[in-house]
């Protein structure tokens, strides 16, 4: 454009801060060829690099731009001002110069480096914006360069908007967090385009057919388009192309074409995405007006708001805080309204529970403990109310007491039992009751919460026949308490033989040690924490008051007044199972697992509140949780049995188990339980077990867990107690069974072999019923010939059943496979159909899955170890149970998951045996037994060891992060928590995982996470691992075992508000964190952070003392004291004395510590 004219002339506005340029260089001063330019060469390069910076701090934050004005400070140092002014963003395109106030530079040299522009540029005027044609054209070189800028600075694509391009240093950035966005940058953008083949036309598709080659360039339209011949990426993304900005539709293949909403709509087609939820949602809304009483219909609205929220392309994925907050006001305000239509509804509770888990979001405590009173007031029937109110009152830090806390229990075991019979009352009131002892010990009351149990199964077992079932409360229990008074030996105790029973011994006075650690007053918490352990360790039961102390503890003798009040709530008569397997969950051992309390042992197994064995001071470090994982060793998974939890089905098979072989049940308790600094005593659970061994003479469960027990113990008296109770029950396949493990386990083969043998000859003249057992004992004793190596002895058992009795010198001399002629067969195969239909017939799980069992493994034999042949029947079990009728669902559930884990066993074995199986087919049949049950935790670890075997751990990671989100139950739409052993296991496979499968420190703590939660994760607070102590316990000694030290006592602070009353979690304090070992633990160099000192410890300390927590040595006092000493010689370094002490670093650690 000519630069001269009448524009020239036009007359230009006065302004102070305006300069008016110098009338513009001749046209014979311009260089050749370029007639349009106003400016030099040299102007042309300086707009061009001012250009670019002008463009590149529009869209940068200020750091960079004063990086990238000291990368160019020689050059730029007299423009300070001007760069200043053009960080500001331009509206179309970038400027050559945006200054238009005259700015004062000091003089400097002519440079050819670069040229001072001080004047602006005059289109400004003219065009209200840059010329056009003045301005040099970027050329792009490679995918997203620049040329003459660095190879990291990029155009950044996904933030171009209108005319203006972004150019981004990736270096700065970084790329992997460029990649990241682009991958993502995506998602929330828009709607979803729709696509559709192009319609080829029928002379173009007719030509095309009529050749007689094959063209490699692609048709459209009846031009060929050659490959070779396509627009280089410069002309399809050139910003002043004269066909405007490349659209997205210029990149699509050939043979798709881009469909607007309109033409969709005209053919047919779903225009919105969104369609289908909103029109689910719509039909909710109607489904909730013409039912307003429906509770489940409102529920089913209410959880498809997220849906709603996230639509079909965001269904995984995390929300926003936003979000998170926005969803919860819509259910919160939804949950309301239900309230108001639905009225008085037996389901109503799942609608108040749900209001106060959304409103538990958006409220402060105070406000949410208010909704909490409000909401009991005027809803005090229902249980499950006061249950959550519970979880509250005990996880709040803020407001949470020992004593408030306490009054909360006892007040939601008053509401129990007044209220009115139902199925799951029972189970409701032990778990309280069971949740009350727990808590009770975990706060440092450990013989209040012994003396408890002590007082309740002397009242339920062993209550005098004057006393009998007829009797109330107001009768038993101050007679009860008349005898705790006499101070003779209590159940558990050496000597008890019950209330009932004459002859109780008075147990003498104890004359206790002087304890081993005293307090030093030079190092007052370094000597406090071991004196406070030893005291918890010795005061694991109630003292007597004739016994000798040097301690004035008053809480050490439990006295009538502190049972009275909860003995006389917990009291009732009631079925006996449920308060065994309360007190087994109590000593950290698992249930008794049958068919009548599958569905409480499988939910408690999975509480946070209660599985909490980890938080015993036995386990101080990471490895004693993971042994052999160290911060410096690869991880590997050597077997799938090293999980230190279970939750499983608990059978012969677990509770005798060889650890080296099977999945063995007992073997973390005992391993726990055999240290001294344990918070179990397990000789009095022992004792306690026989006690209830001898109440109960019917129960062969509870005899056969018995001596399990007395064997992980390595107990020199299990034969002896095994010989014992089969005096007293002759008959009892099982027990014989159990007596046969104990002497196999102790290494004497022959006379486990004798006692088998002995045992099936004797059951012949048993009635059918009994006799059927021994179905049990044949399975047991093949077992222990195939783990032992030994199929030829077993193939001989088998052999032998349909007679049910063997020949101990035949099978010691059976060396060789026998053959399985079909007539055996037969016979073998109709013997164990016969038994299985009457096991089937009498709910017998053990035994029907014995037979069945034992099929399979009579084809695996017979059938050259075939293992498809054998798994077929399982398939056929598999059916058979599911085709029984309603009345029998709870036994087909247990069934069903019983026979999946003999499955699994004989998967495991066929594994270890041989050479020859499908990885894929182990997988298949695992994640099989994984959807059935699938927080079954052998399941579980056998699937992770399977993969990890072929270092594919992707699977384990999808299956792990599908089990621990949050399901919805189908029956009543609750969300249904995911077990405290789940999020165990997946932090436990993330940190087996090795550094090659993606296991980083990162991904172990975003587990840990997971695992805790928050009341935004996910949509809902639905984890139990928020008040898991355990969990808590363990963030914390992996944070140690990483030398981040900081991170440590952050996860510390977090863990102690969100379990207030644990004094073990609070401890670690004292014991891990304390500075002096820290010091002497991690070396400088290598730990981030340092440990606590003195005024940290002195305030986790007073929170044992304001939470009402137990403290057996009380050092109130010396803290006091020590901080008064340090504030004086505070006051005294800083009042003025002419000379100023060095500070005594051994002293200032004596404090500390």
């Amino acid at each position: 454009m000519d630069s001269s004219g009448s524009q020239e002339k036009k007359s230009i506005p006065r302004f102070a801060s305006f300069k008016p340029r110098p009338a513009a260089p001749s046209e014979a001063d311009r260089p050749p060829g370029r007639p349009s330019r106003d400016t030099s060469d040299r102007d042309v390069k300086s707009s061009h690099h001012s250009r670019h910076r002008s463009r590149h701090s529009s869209h940068h934050d200020r750091s960079r731009s004063r990086e990238r004005r000291r990368s160019h400070r020689e050059h730029r140092s007299s423009r300070k001002e001007a760069s200043h002014r053009r960080r500001e963003p331009t509206p179309e395109y970038p400027r050559a110069s945006t200054s238009t106030r005259t700015v004062k530079h000091p003089p400097e040299e002519a440079s050819d480096l670069y040229v001072i522009d001080s004047k602006g540029d005059r289109y400004n005027l003219i065009y209200g914006t840059l010329h056009r044609y003045s301005v040099p054209q970027y050329y792009r070189v490679g995918r997203g360069n620049v040329l003459g800028l660095p190879s990291s600075y990029k155009i950044d694509r996904e933030s171009a908007v209108e005319d203006v391009l972004i150019v981004t240093n990736e270096k700065r950035e970084g790329k992997s967090k460029k990649k990241a966005k682009n991958l993502l940058a995506g998602l929330d953008k828009g709607r979803s385009r729709l696509l559709r083949i192009r319609p080829e036309s029928l002379v173009d598709a007719a030509a095309e057919t009529s050749r007689d080659y094959i063209s490699l360039s692609v048709s459209r339209n009846g031009k060929h388009l050659d490959l070779l011949e396509v627009d280089s990426d410069d002309d399809k993304h050139a910003y002043r192309s004269i066909h405007g900005k490349a659209k997205p539709e210029d990149h699509l293949p050939s043979d798709v074409e881009a469909v607007s909403d309109t033409d969709s709509d005209k053919e047919g087609g779903r225009s919105d995405p969104d369609h289908e939820i909103k029109e689910r949602n719509a039909e909710l809304l109607q489904t909730v007006e013409k039912h307003p009483d429906d509770v489940s219909a409102w529920l089913t609205l209410i959880d498809h708001q997220e849906s709603l929220l996230r639509g079909p392309e965001r269904e995984f994925g995390s929300l926003t805080y936003a979000e998170k907050m926005g969803l919860a006001d819509i259910k919160l305000s939804l949950y309301e309204k239900a309230l108001k239509k639905v009225g008085p509804s037996p389901a109503k509770d799942r609608l108040l529970l749900g209001l106060l888990e959304e409103g538990a979001k958006l409220w402060d405590t105070k406000k949410l403990s208010a909704q909490w009173q409000t909401i009991l007031k005027s809803n005090s029937e229902y249980i499950n109310l006061w249950i959550r109110y519970l979880d509250f009152r005990q996880t709040e830090f803020l407001d949470f007491t020992y004593e408030r806390c306490l009054a909360t229990f006892l007040e939601c075991l008053r509401l129990n039992k007044a209220s009115f019979e139902k199925p799951e009352k029972t189970q409701i009131h032990f778990y309280l009751f069971l949740r009350l002892t727990l808590f009770i010990r975990e706060a440092g009351f450990t013989e209040h919460a012994a003396a408890l149990w002590q007082g309740l199964l002397e009242l339920t077992f062993y209550r005098p026949g004057s006393l009998d079932r007829s009797k109330g409360p107001e009768e038993v229990i101050p007679a009860f308490l008349e005898y705790w008074e006499s101070e003779v030996s209590r159940i558990g105790e050496a000597g008890a033989k019950g209330w009932k029973n004459e002859g109780n011994v008075l147990r003498n006075a104890n004359s206790s040690e002087k304890p081993q650690f005293q307090l030093d007053p030079k190092a007052v918490f370094a000597s406090w924490a071991p004196s406070e352990r030893e005291r918890i360790v010795n005061a694991r039961l109630p003292a007597r008051s004739i016994d000798d102390s040097e301690e004035d503890d008053p809480y050490r003798v439990i006295i009538a007044p502190d049972l009275e009040e909860i003995l006389s709530l917990a009291l009732q008569p009631t079925p006996v199972g449920v308060l065994i397997d309360s007190f087994f969950y109590y000593s950290h051992l698992p249930p008794v697992s049958s068919v009548d309390n599958w569905g409480t042992t499988s939910r408690w197994n999975g509480d946070g509140f209660v599985q909490n064995e980890f938080a015993s001071n036995f386990y101080a470090t990471l490895a004693d949780w993971l042994p052999g994982v160290a911060a410096d060793i690869e991880p590997t998974v050597a077997s799938p049995m090293l999980f230190p939890h279970q939750n499983y089905i608990i059978t012969l098979d677990t509770l005798f188990a060889d650890p080296a072989k099977w999945f063995s049940a007992l073997k973390t308790w005992s391993d726990a339980t055999s240290n001294s600094q344990s918070d179990v005593d397990p000789v009095w659970v022992r004792r306690v077990v026989r006690s209830l061994i001898e109440a109960q003479p019917e129960d062969e469960d509870l005899a056969e867990y018995g001596l399990a027990l007395e064997l992980a113990c390595k107990s020199k008296d299990a034969r002896k107690f095994a010989k014992s109770l089969l005096k007293k029950r002759s008959s009892s396949l099982r027990l014989y069974n159990a007596y046969a493990l104990i002497e196999r386990r102790f290494g004497n083969q022959a006379a486990a072999d004798h006692v088998w043998a002995t045992s099936l000859s004797m059951s012949k003249s048993f009635p059918d019923r009994d006799r059927v057992d021994s179905m049990i004992v044949w399975r047991t004793w093949i077992w222990e010939l195939l783990d032992a190596g030994n199929a030829a002895q077993a193939s001989h058992l088998l052999l032998s059943m349909p007679q049910n009795s063997i020949d101990l010198k035949i099978l010691s001399d059976a060396s060789s496979h026998p053959s399985f002629s079909p007539t055996s067969l037969l016979k073998i195969q109709s013997y164990l159909s016969e038994a299985q239909e009457i096991g089937l017939a009498n709910e017998k799980p053990i035994v029907f899955t014995s037979c069945i069992d034992c099929l399979a493994i009579l084809s695996y034999l017979s059938n050259s170890l075939d293992l498809s042949r054998s798994l077929e029947y399982y398939h056929n079990a598999f059916a058979r149970v599911a085709a029984l009728p309603d009345q029998s669902k709870s036994f087909a559930n247990f069934t069903t998951e019983l026979l999946h884990q003999s499955r699994a066993r004989l998967l495991y074995h066929h594994i270890r045996t041989s050479g020859i199986y499908k990885p894929s087919h182990i997988r298949s049949l695992l994640s099989g037994s994984i959807s059935v049950s699938r927080h079954n935790t052998m399941f579980l670890s056998l699937f992770a060891w399977n993969e990890s075997r072929f270092r594919i751990e992707e699977r384990v990671r999808d299956t792990i992060r599908d089990i621990t989100s949050i399901n919805t139950n189908k029956d009543n739409l609750t969300a249904a928590p995911v077990p405290i052993t789940t999020h165990l296991f997946s932090i436990y496979t993330e940190v087996n995982r090795p550094t090659y499968a993606g296991s980083t420190m990162h991904s172990v703590r975003a587990a840990f996470e997971k695992a805790i939660g928050d009341t935004i994760h996910q949509g809902s607070n639905t984890s139990t691992g928020h008040s898991s102590i355990t969990i808590w316990k363990l963030y914390i000694l992996f944070e140690l075992s990483r030398n981040d030290i900081q991170r440590a006592k952050s996860v510390f602070y977090r863990g102690m508000r969100a379990c207030p009353w644990s004094k073990e979690l609070i401890m670690l304090a004292f014991t891990h964190l304390r500075a002096d070992v820290i010091r002497g633990q991690y070396p400088q160099e290598s730990r981030k952070g340092d440990g606590m000192g003195f005024d940290e410890l002195r305030h986790v300390y007073n929170v044992l003392v304001e939470k009402g927590l137990r403290i057996h040595l009380d050092i109130e006092n010396e803290l006091d004291e020590i901080a008064v000493e340090m504030e004086r010689k505070r006051i005294s370094s800083s009042s003025g004395l002419p000379i100023t002490m060095p500070e005594d670093k051994d002293s200032e650690d004596e404090m500390q510590s």
